[in-house]
């Protein structure tokens, strides 16, 4: 992998004084990560592609909204159910105040 490289070293003359090794790295390409990546986006674009064309998009958004629908209508009976509830409670904690009071004035003549 490594290219060992040897030059010379010559003087003016054109005798040669010495030698020394230069290492030549070869030079890094795209990697190992961008060929994923770009692999991943190639096969999510295919089955973008391929879910277009069945259709599956549509019944989706069909299924989408019927499950709007459904949960927009149990949320509405949930909260009529809470307002009533609180309604009764509301009633039960007036009527239980009343008592007490008035058997309270009756006891203390003040």
């Amino acid at each position: 992998m490594n290219d060992k490289i040897r030059e010379a070293e010559v003087d003016s003359e054109g005798n040669v004084v010495g030698y020394r090794e230069v290492i030549e790295r070869p030079r890094r390409r795209g990697g190992f990560g961008l060929g994923l990546f770009l692999g991943v986006l190639l096969v999510a674009g295919a089955i973008l592609v391929f879910a277009y064309n069945q259709g599956s998009f549509q019944n989706a958004g069909v299924q989408a909204d019927r499950a709007t629908a459904q949960a927009e209508q149990s949320v509405q009976q949930g909260a009529e159910q809470a307002g009533d509830a609180a309604q009764q409670a509301g009633n039960r904690v007036e009527n239980a105040t009343d008592t007490p009071q008035s058997q309270s004035t009756e006891n203390n003549p003040g």
